[in-house]
Parts: C-alpha cells; structure tokens; sequence
C-alpha cells in the first residue's frame, strides 16, 4: 500500500468506521438493506439469476442474504479469486462445500468455475464497495478484481445491472473520493434507507 495514495488514506478511514460501528449495528443496517433489496430484485432479475459476494470482515454481513435469495428461489454465484487478480464464478447454495483460496485469505465454495462468459445468464450482479458516490463510482478494497471484471464486459451484449451494498455513511457525494480512468461505475447502490437507481 502507498500511505501517500488519497485512496488508501480513504479506505482506511472508511475501515475503521465500519469495524466503529460493531457486529450489531452491521448486522441493523443489513437487515433494513435486505427489505429493500429483496423486492427490488423481484423486478430486476426476471431469470432470477445473480451474483453476490461473500462477506468478509466488517463488509455488510452476506450470509443472511444469501440464504434469503436461495429461499426466494433465486440461482447465485459468487466470486472466486484467480491469479492475476481475476475473478471466476461458481454456484453458491446452503452447505456448498468450501476450501481456502489459493490466492486469497478467504474461504470459497468448491464446484465448476465459470469465466465471465456466465453473465450472459446473469441479471444483477451484487458489487462489494467501501464507498459508493451519487454518480456510481465505486471506491474498491484497492485489488482491482471486480474492476477488471467489469470492464471485461463492455461492448455489445446484455450486460447485468451492477448494484453495490454499503453502509449508510458510505454512499457519498460526488467527488467525495479520487477516481481514476480504470475506476468502473455501478448502476445502483442499496443501504439501509434503500435503493437508489444512480445511472441512466
């Protein structure tokens, strides 16, 4: 990390609030995030088909959510770290096997691994952020794994709607972190007051 990056000074500001606010008040924010996730995905995903990440950390807790959208019946992927700081997909599912990552600290479900070919299938892709402006941009964990994911889905095709779950205090005016050319935009942001359609 270069201390002299304003990103990482940002980011690290933004981790310390977010493990500030506690499992509890996490876990609060989350809930009232589900309520409005959930019935905004009823009309968002007609295939049913998405992507969501697996928590780590003091990231807005995932696992509530996951067993929720299978309930709901919904078919979910997550991603898997690849070397060259890639990310490939597989099925996720209440007690899909798991085993530590190759590349990363994080525990990943075993089963096929799909490229991002998969998101032709795919309605919505849930997006991990540490901060998300009014104009879609998207403050990352600084790996640039979903940054090069989502530039390799430019050009023509049906490309799924990308929405980032933060916290409350982490959807921020524009200009409220740096952004740079390779910095890829989100078309909506949930928190716990709602879901806020940010791109046109």
């Amino acid at each position: 990390m270069n201390e002299n990056d304003p990103k990482d000074e940002i980011r690290t500001l933004l981790r310390a609030k977010r493990r500030a606010l506690g499992p509890a008040e996490r876990d609060a924010q989350m809930g009232s995030l589900r309520g409005h996730l959930l019935p905004w995905l009823a009309g968002q995903a007609p295939r049913k088909t998405l992507t969501c990440f697996l928590s780590y950390g003091a990231e807005p807790p995932t696992g509530v959510l996951l067993d929720q959208l299978d309930a709901a019946g919904y078919t979910v992927y997550v991603p898997v770290c690849e070397p060259e700081r890639r990310l490939s997909w597989v099925r996720w599912f209440p007690g899909v096997e798991m085993a530590r990552s190759a590349v990363a600290p994080i525990d990943e479900p075993v089963g096929p691994r799909f490229s991002a070919d998969l998101m032709d299938q795919v309605d919505v892709v849930l997006v991990p952020a540490q901060a998300v402006d009014e104009r879609g941009d998207r403050l990352g964990q600084g790996g640039g794994y979903y940054d090069r994911f989502i530039a390799s889905m430019a050009g023509p095709g049906r490309v799924p709607k990308l929405l980032a779950m933060v916290f409350e205090h982490e959807f921020m005016a524009a200009g409220s972190f740096p952004v740079e050319p390779f910095d890829q935009r989100v078309d909506a942001v949930a928190t716990a007051s709602g879901v806020r359609n940010l791109t046109v």
